[in-house]
């Protein structure tokens, strides 16, 4: 059995910032391994160096006062000699007799490296932008006075593990100077964004282009804000203290960067909706309550195509628990516990996250502010309380809203008929959300006359929907699924006597039924192949087995809906009757989009409803038992893989067992389809799809779909080519 003996240090002392230690133990022979912080020294190796004169270095590099840094750069610095200053192809390499000398580059002696390499096994470039100039392996290996230089004069390097933590064994004896080299947008799960220094850590945009998303390049490393240098002069002593009592000695050496670094998380995706006069609602003649099923239009085939759909800028609104708001709070089992948790939530201001917008495509990052660590003496993270001196949030518990504003899409038009006059409102969305059927936001039942907020049943099931959040990972990325959901309604029936109270539906509707022809009595329906015109196929959106066979010249159309769609939202504009609804036997707009009741207009209008904490109006919300909503999680390998695939929608094979694929890149991300059911999440997710949906064809067939459909982002929006652009990947 492998005996070990650990060494302890006082790890995280602050009283005095890089203050060297030296450590003795005494060192018993049968042991076989050295243990200290996150590392290990194997004696065998030791024994065999017993009568060398040499020290051993060890120390983390420490950021927020108890964080430690992966992937900072450590070197003991060798001045160039004499000799060798006089020698072309030494000097031209390395110019150094002291660390502020520069390169014929302008450059200080570091250790970062001169260009960005691609990590063979996640396929990502570190760092994104290279600035300084230490060789790549390639050059060394491969240039004899680059292999000289590195053999004589970095010769005592190091790079931090996870935990920070570095060593250096064998080093000389005595006064060193120890240099460390950080780039703190490539300290891996830490790594900061450009955006995030600006917004986050308070830097000057005067450092940075493209939108903030970029560093301005210069040969001067003090320039940039983004790196940092030090030097320190340590005493390295004896590793061998006393060789007749076998006592051991090894010296440590912490650095603590100036920085102060905050967590963050990332959300993007792309947003589109119906085109200019279009509306999932047509006013008709009196009792053609299909109508609001009935796309608006001027030649009804190609109006529930992609040519008719368009992108737009999105409004953001992101609502979270404050870190004064315990996880028992917001978990509790009791009620009115949890709906107290609710009422403090806040919306986080504008100013305290960066975002990022083009087309329909936009791009959010946030700092966590939940359940902060630190880097204890073995290397892990530790938590501890919020109001403790250092360490780093790793949380962030909340949820968004998405809609397109008036002002960026005005909706100031009708759509008359005979006896009504319908006026479009555009869905908002709240991510995530869900409900059974029949259990939206609120439960109006089938009366002339309701007061909303004393429904029986009404309030439970709004308070469900207001505590349904999402727990954020700092480091991580996220982007959108939306059940696109489809609501069929037979045109021989009306509402008149068909109120379907126990679940919002009127008589005729159908939930998920994609298998009827009739797509532009549909509502919610998207038709994905060209029809008689160009432009639907040009937009890539991949029908998902919908078909209707009575197309023109025999040629079926193919449709998407009722199943998720990643990344990319649609928020359908839904016409709601403002005059002549007594034609309508009461009926106000569609069950796609709201709960039926006569006369129910209460999400067509402002209103008082509570959305969480202080702020309320729940005006053009989508119904949450049929559109549901969540976030997924999209490692940054799988944002490369997606890069790579040439068209807009594209689909993952899956089964369901959930392996998903992309060009035989194996998906590291898990997405929503119709055989996923996310568990361990804030939302209850019993099933993988609403009622009827998530089937082959979208049809009510018992057969799942387990296929994954994505889509990049309407017309000229690619929200992956976007986030990538920005250098978030």
């Amino acid at each position: 059995m492998n005996k070990s003996q650990r060494i302890y240090f006082s790890t995280g002392d602050t009283g005095n910032q890089n203050q060297d230690k030296y450590i003795t133990i005494k060192l018993e022979q049968e042991v076989e391994t050295l243990e200290f912080m996150s590392m290990k020294l194997g004696t065998a190796d030791v024994y065999q160096d017993f009568n060398s004169d040499y020290g051993v270095l060890v120390g983390r590099v420490i950021a927020n006062s108890a964080i430690g840094i992966p992937n900072a750069r450590i070197s003991v610095f060798i001045p160039l000699t004499d000799e060798d200053a006089e020698n072309s192809d030494i000097y031209s390499v390395y110019p150094y007799k002291t660390p502020r000398d520069k390169n014929k580059d302008g450059k200080r002696y570091n250790l970062l490296p001169r260009v960005s390499q691609i990590n063979t096994e996640t396929n990502l470039l570190t760092p994104k932008q290279p600035f300084g100039s230490f060789p790549i392996k390639e050059e060394i290996v491969s240039n004899p006075p680059f292999l000289a230089v590195y053999k004589k004069y970095y010769k005592y390097t190091a790079l931090t593990n996870q935990s920070g933590d570095y060593m250096i064994f064998g080093l000389p004896i005595g006064t060193q100077m120890i240099h460390l080299s950080v780039d703190i947008t490539d300290i891996g799960e830490y790594s900061m964004t450009p955006a995030a220094m600006v917004t986050n850590l308070g830097y000057s945009p005067n450092f940075f282009t493209d939108n903030n998303s970029k560093i301005k390049g210069s040969n001067d490393l003090n320039d940039l804000p983004h790196i940092e240098t030090q030097e320190i002069t340590v005493d390295v002593r004896p590793f061998w203290g006393d060789a007749e009592n076998f006592e051991i000695g090894i010296t440590r050496q912490d650095f603590r960067i100036r920085s102060v670094l905050t967590n963050t998380f990332t959300i993007f995706g792309s947003v589109f909706t119906d085109g200019d006069k279009k509306m999932w609602g047509k006013g008709g003649a009196k009792d053609q309550n299909f109508r609001a099923y009935e796309i608006y239009n001027d030649g009804a085939w190609e109006d529930v195509g992609m040519i008719n759909k368009r992108a737009a800028k999105v409004t953001e609104k992101i609502y979270y628990y404050p870190p004064s708001i315990s996880d028992d709070r917001i978990n509790s089992s009791d009620l009115a516990t949890r709906n107290a948790a609710i009422d403090e939530m806040l919306l986080l201001d504008p100013s305290e996250y960066s975002v990022y917008k083009k087309g329909g495509d936009f791009v959010v990052i946030v700092s966590c502010n939940r359940d902060k660590v630190i880097t204890n003496e073995d290397g892990t993270q530790t938590p501890v309380d919020d109001d403790y001196a250092g360490g780093l949030f790793t949380k962030f518990k909340g949820f968004m809203t998405l809609e397109i504003t008036e002002d960026t899409l005005n909706l100031n038009w009708t759509s008359s008929g005979d006896k009504t006059q319908l006026k479009p409102l555009r869905q908002i969305l709240k991510f995530p959300q869900k409900a059974d059927v029949g259990y939206s936001g609120g439960k109006p039942y089938c009366s002339h006359t309701f007061r909303f907020e004393n429904l029986s049943g009404g309030a439970e099931d709004s308070d469900k929907w207001r505590s349904q959040y999402y727990n954020f990972c700092g480091g991580c990325i996220y982007s959108l699924s939306k059940f696109h959901s489809i609501v069929f309604n037979d045109w021989g029936q009306n509402i008149m006597d068909c109120c379907k109270c126990n679940s919002g539906f009127g008589g005729g509707d159908y939930p998920n039924l994609g298998c009827h022809c009739k797509a532009n009595y549909n509502a919610g329906l998207i038709l994905t192949s060209d029809y008689s015109f160009t432009g639907n196929s040009y937009y890539g959106l991949c029908p998902n087995g919908i078909t209707c066979s009575s197309a023109v010249n025999g040629v079926p159309f193919c449709m998407f809906g009722s199943n998720w769609l990643n990344m990319s939202v649609y928020l359908p504009q839904t016409g709601w009757v403002t005059d002549g609804y007594s034609y309508w036997c009461g009926q106000r707009s569609n069950s796609q989009f709201t709960w039926l009741a006569k006369n129910h207009t209460y999400y067509m209008e402002d209103n008082d409803q509570q959305i969480a904490g202080c702020y309320s109006n729940t005006c053009s919300f989508a119904r949450s038992d049929i559109n549901w909503t969540d976030f997924i999680e999209v490692p940054k390998e799988d944002i490369l893989a997606m890069q790579n695939v040439s068209k807009k929608g594209f689909v993952a094979n899956s089964s369901c067992s959930i392996s998903t694929n992309i060009g035989g890149h194996q998906l590291k991300g898990t997405y929503r389809n119709g055989c996923f059911i996310p568990t361990g999440t804030a939302v209850d997710w019993v099933r993988p799809a609403p009622e009827g949906g998530g089937k082959k064809g979208g049809t009510c067939s018992c057969s799942t779909d387990c296929t994954t459909y994505f889509y990049k982002g309407y017309d000229s929006s690619d929200v992956i080519q976007y986030i990538t652009s920005l250098g978030i990947v």
